[in-house]
């Protein structure tokens, strides 16, 4: 029992951490897990979900589709069921794949993947080239290949995968035609609550979820959203928050933040930005285009003579005499645009947190919205050693990322702290020997950790970070970022990694069992009954590791 309970554990772990595994392996886990003896009822139901994933998401695969089909035809889901007997016979019509061969993606131009899915009449060829075009956000070739592929016979199997990157591609209306095109799956009733929610109708975005899940019951970051929304709290006061920005010689994109930040709701939040010893522009010059493009928003400025660093700029506003009768301070970058309900709906996640003192958001690249970073945690540690997982698991948001949870580390450049909490814990400031930027934020939480208290990721605040949006990284700031790290595997033992590691894994555990706790009274059907079938493990794991 206790042997199956973890396995379960670490199943819906490996799931929410991924978003959705990978079609293959989906289906490699699917086969280890058939292989045990006796099969628990437990494996019985997350194996064919973890074939059905690999299906509808490699659509044209026609050897998952046979698996798929056979293995429903032994343990029926309905909702499947059309599905998977419609592609079987779209695909059986798809043509011989022609021998060319596919552009190099570390080289290739996306003109190129677009010649290449016109020239090759197979879309089980085609499919990786349309995902490696929305990966690395070539939105104008992305919607070029959106229309070869709709165009063939079996090309809106892809429909709802498709619509996803359409309206990363801020097309909307393209997404909603493939979606009344498409097929009904739970990819694209996922994308209609999203939409819903986009534009203010949470509850019919919680219908919709609660379709999808009853579609296919074995998406943890569905259970995570329905928890978030249904069980959210009033956006909570915003008088005691104080907004603070440091800037350097960035100009232009602080004023594209400042005209973000002005369209939000931030209340009587007071805000403050710090200039760093800009030297693009004097500092009259500089308050001036910040108050013609915000007139409304009241500023105050700390002008320094020379850059600081980050670290430092950070301690300096929060050791701020009028920063310091804040509760909460809000730090932004000088280059991201904000979502409307930023800092209400960081105020609800802390509330719903209470041991959190700092949570920030999920960044996205844009123009078309790709994930630049999510959440991070320990991937490997030892003495002198930290490796960290990825700043994201995939680059194509299917909101699969958008619930909130514990994790080690957030991106810095929008995030809440709870200043109270942070001197509470005793929380060190931010280190200035990590000046004059890089792995600061993420040195700074894992200090909240070690001192007890918690990071919060909230993926419904979704941030467009303009940092690394069209240009890749200097030699000088690789070196910096590696420099920066050696240093902070420096500054922890092991037993503080560890100790770290078992915090983050325990209270991320936790927030999900209690996510699905207040979800499951809500759910019918299917998925009621799939998820009543895990929720005794859970359960077990919970007092095993008392």
């Amino acid at each position: 029992m206790h042997n199956s309970s973890r396995l379960v554990r670490q199943l819906i772990t490996l799931v929410r951490n991924s978003g959705y595994l990978r079609p293959d392996h989906a289906m490699a886990v699917a086969g280890n897990i058939l292989d045990a003896r006796p099969l628990p009822d437990a494996f019985a139901i997350l194996s064919p979900a973890l074939i059905r994933h690999a299906a509808l998401f490699d659509p044209f695969d026609r050897e998952k589709l046979r698996l798929a089909e056979d293995v429903n035809s032994r343990v029926p889901h309905e909702p499947f069921t059309q599905w998977v007997d419609s592609a079987r016979r779209l695909t059986d019509m798809d043509p011989v794949p022609e021998y060319i061969t596919a552009p190099d993606p570390s080289t290739a131009s996306p003109e190129a993947f677009v010649q290449y899915i016109r020239e090759q009449p197979s879309n089980d060829n085609r499919f990786s080239a349309i995902l490696h075009l929305w990966q690395t956000g070539a939105e104008k070739a992305f919607l070029e290949a959106v229309q070869i592929i709709t165009a063939s016979p079996s090309g809106l199997l892809a429909a709802p995968v498709m619509a996803w990157g359409a309206y990363a591609a801020n097309q909307a209306d393209l997404a909603g035609m493939l979606l009344d095109e498409g097929a009904r799956t739970f990819q694209s009733i996922n994308l209609r609550a999203r939409m819903a929610l986009d534009n203010g109708d949470t509850k019919q975005s919680i219908d919709l979820l609660r379709e999808s899940l009853d579609m296919e019951p074995f998406q943890p970051a569905i259970i995570e959203q329905l928890a978030s929304l249904e069980h959210s709290s009033s956006p909570a006061p915003t008088a005691d928050t104080h907004i603070c920005l440091y800037t350097w010689n960035k100009p232009d994109t602080l004023i594209q933040t400042i005209t973000s930040l002005a369209q939000t709701d931030i209340g009587d939040a007071q805000i403050t930005i710090l200039n760093n010893g800009t030297t693009t522009c004097s500092p009259d010059a500089l308050e001036q285009r910040v108050r013609e493009a915000a007139p409304q928003l009241s500023i105050r400025w700390l002008h320094l003579p020379v850059n600081v660093g980050a670290p430092a700029a950070r301690n300096w506003l929060l050791a701020d005499e009028q920063v310091r009768q804040s509760d909460y301070v809000a730090f932004l970058d000088d280059d991201v645009l904000l979502p409307p309900d930023w800092l209400t709906r960081f105020h609800s996640t802390l509330a719903r947190f209470p041991k959190a003192a700092a949570v920030g958001a999920k960044c996205l690249n844009a123009p078309m919205r790709t994930l630049q970073y999510a959440f991070r945690n320990f991937e490997d540690i030892g003495e002198l050693t930290i490796r960290l997982t990825a700043n994201a698991p995939t680059l194509m948001d299917m909101g699969q990322f958008d619930a909130p949870r514990p994790c080690l580390t957030v991106m810095g450049c929008c995030h809440l702290l709870d200043r109270k909490k942070l001197e509470s814990h005793n929380v060190p400031d931010f280190d200035i020997r990590f000046s004059p930027s890089q792995v600061d934020d993420i040195e700074h939480d894992l200090q909240i950790w070690k001192a007890g208290a918690q990071v919060i990721y909230d993926g419904g605040v979704q941030v467009v970070h303009l940092q690394d949006t069209g240009k890749a990284p200097s030699q000088a700031a690789i070196g910096q970022a590696y420099a920066n790290h050696y240093k902070m595997e420096r500054k922890f033992s092991l037993t503080d990694l560890k100790q770290m590691d078992e915090a983050v894994k325990a209270a991320d555990e936790k927030a999900f069992r209690q996510a699905l706790h207040a979800v499951l009274p809500t759910i019918t059907g299917s998925a009621r009954v799939f998820w009543q079938t895990l929720a005794p493990l859970l359960r077990t794991i919970k007092k095993a590791n008392r």
